[in-house]
Parts: structure tokens; sequence; C-alpha cells
């Protein structure tokens, strides 16, 4: 038998309370309060009145565990795999206890109406606390909780996804608490989870070591530089890929200096350069393969 039957079958012992039984213990419990504020010794019949109030504030307590076990079972399907059904009823039995002690029998209404919003509280504050690595605020958690009832609700009411400032408008806050608190409830994530599903690979495997030396932007330029001398080797002849390296692949080297080196004149090497460029946009453009004939023929 698991331990939520044990636990049921235990408490099922304790009858609900009568509304007069309610009065009664509420009388005594109120009495205890009254008789430990005082800041002197209490006499005998005093202590037999503290001790009275205390078995009325367990009995309270006993009989109303029912009533915790009710509302957890309204968060079971809410609750996240770290908190358990029996973690939850135990922090519904801490916000009754505090409900027995604060309980005013006096203003005429059911205890269990009374303790029914600090159960409740007891509880949202425990799934709020466990919902996250980082424990957000209560007052965060209740905001997140009503954007999504109000996300919800206009979802219905117009038939489509609405937008953060038509949530904002109609929760009334600035749009700016709700991104920042949506900032701040960000779940955490291992870093052993494989992304979209890869086999073998882990987010730790993809994510930059901040304290690597090598620069990102360095890698991304030779990997392109390295592919573009591919293409030329491919697709361009020697005079080409000699301009094209020295004029777009490194520092650029003058005309004058070209014209020097190859015997070119510089408006020649020009025209060279703006035929093998075209010739390689075309390539990578419209991804179509290029005839073999050199370059240089064009110019024969």
């Amino acid at each position: 038998m698991s331990s939520l039957k044990n636990y049921l079958n235990e408490i099922a012992r304790f009858p609900l309370l009568t509304v007069d039984q309610e009065i009664q213990y509420g009388r005594r419990i109120a009495k205890m309060r009254e008789l430990q504020q005082l800041k002197r010794n209490l006499t005998a019949a005093e202590d037999r009145l503290v001790r009275s109030g205390q078995r009325a504030r367990e009995r309270f307590i006993q009989c109303n565990l029912q009533l915790v076990v009710h509302v957890a079972k309204k968060y079971e399907n809410r609750k996240r795999k770290s908190l358990e059904i029996m973690d939850l009823i135990q922090e519904g039995n801490i916000g009754l206890a505090r409900a027995v002690e604060l309980f005013d029998y006096s203003r005429g209404y059911k205890f269990s109406t009374y303790a029914y919003w600090w159960i409740k509280q007891g509880m949202q504050r425990a799934l709020s606390q466990s919902d996250a690595m980082i424990r957000l605020p209560t007052g965060l958690h209740d905001l997140l909780t009503k954007i999504a009832r109000v996300h919800t609700e206009l979802g219905h009411q117009f038939c489509r996804t609405p937008t953060l400032r038509e949530v904002a408008d109609h929760i009334g806050i600035d749009i700016n608490t709700i991104y920042d608190a949506m900032q701040r409830s960000y779940a955490v994530c291992s870093l052993d989870m494989p992304p979209n599903n890869n086999d073998g690979v882990t987010l730790i495997d993809i994510i930059a070591d901040p304290q690597s030396t090598v620069d990102i932007d360095d890698l991304s330029i030779s990997h392109q530089a390295q592919e573009m001398m591919d293409l030329m080797d491919k697709y361009l002849d020697d005079r080409s890929k000699y301009v094209i390296e020295n004029r777009r692949l490194q520092k650029p080297v003058s005309w004058r200096e070209l014209e020097a080196a190859t015997g070119i004149s510089g408006t020649r090497l020009q025209d060279v350069e703006r035929a093998a460029l075209l010739r390689l946009k075309a390539m990578l453009n419209k991804g179509k393969e290029l005839d073999g004939t050199p370059l240089g023929s064009y110019y024969n």
C-alpha cells in the first residue's frame, strides 16, 4: 500500500468538526494564546488552560487534514516532478497549522473558509520554490501565473495567440514588467541535454569556451577563406587566383605592385579581377557548375 493510501486511512479516523465544536475549540485556543503572551509565571489553573488549548489546537488540525488533501489534489497535475503529492500535503499542513493559530471564531465564518487560503498559499509557495533552480519571489510567481492565465483567456477570446502588449494591457501593467518577469523565470537545463535530439552531441559540446584564446571571428574568416581558395582552385586559372589572393584574401596589394610583379597593366589586372569575381559570384548564388574553361582563355 502506498504512503498516500496509508496517510488517507490514518486521517480518516478524525471526523470534521461541527460549527459548535469549532467555536468551542476556537475559544480554548484563543485563551491559550492570551495566556502565553503574559510576561509572568502562570498559575496552576492557567497552566491547565494552556494545555487544554494545545489539545484543542492539535484536535483542530487533525480534523481538518482531509481538507488539505482535498486542496492538494487540485494542484497535483500542476506540480513538478520534484514535488510529490505527499510533499505538497505537508506544505499544506503547515498552512493549516498557521490558520488554526490565527483563526478568530468570533467573526462567525467557518474555519474551512479561512483555512483554505492559508493551505493554498503554503502549496503555491512550495510549488514556486520547486519550479526553478533559483527560487523566485512569491509575488513574481503569482504574476507569472496570472500572465499565463490571461494569455490563455485572450487566446480563446481572439482565436489566435495574443501579443505580450495585449496581455499587459489586459492585466494593467507595463509590458517591460512582463519582459522582466519572463526573463527571470527561464528554466535551468542540464549541459548534458542533447539539443534538437542530436545523438551523441550535448549542449556543452557546442557552447563556446569563454577562456579560449581562439577568436571565433578569426575562425569564421579562416573557414571562409579556405572555402574561397577551394573554389578558386576549381574554377580560376593561375593569373586570376593570384590577383584575387593579393587583392581579397589578405592585406590588399596595390595595383602598381601587382603591375611590377606580373608585367601586366593595372587596367588589365582590374578586368581580370572583375571577371573572376563574377564567375565566383555566379557559382555561389546559383549553385550551378561553371564550365571548365580557364578564365584566362577569355583574354587570349
